[in-house]
């Protein structure tokens, strides 16, 4: 047989239960938003070629050229 408060202990547990999942959800929802947000920013930065140039390696690298086959480098690797 149950106590009689049992089902006040669990009705009170519940109420915080709910209580805390709402406030987690809350939050959750809010760093969603954050990131989508951040997210949305940081790809409309990389549009702009100056801001690219200065975020990205690879775009710095671009237009190099690897050394030429006839470069000292490669002759001593071929031998």
């Amino acid at each position: 047989m149950k106590p009689k408060n049992h089902n006040e202990t669990t009705g009170r547990y519940e109420d915080l239960f709910l209580l805390f999942a709402q406030r987690v959800e809350k939050a959750l929802i809010v760093m969603l938003v954050i990131l989508m947000m951040a997210l949305a920013v940081s790809q409309l930065l990389l549009q702009h070629p100056q801001i690219r140039h200065l975020l990205v390696k690879v775009e710095q690298l671009e237009g190099n050229p690897y050394p030429s086959a006839s470069s000292p480098a490669i002759n001593r690797i071929r031998h």
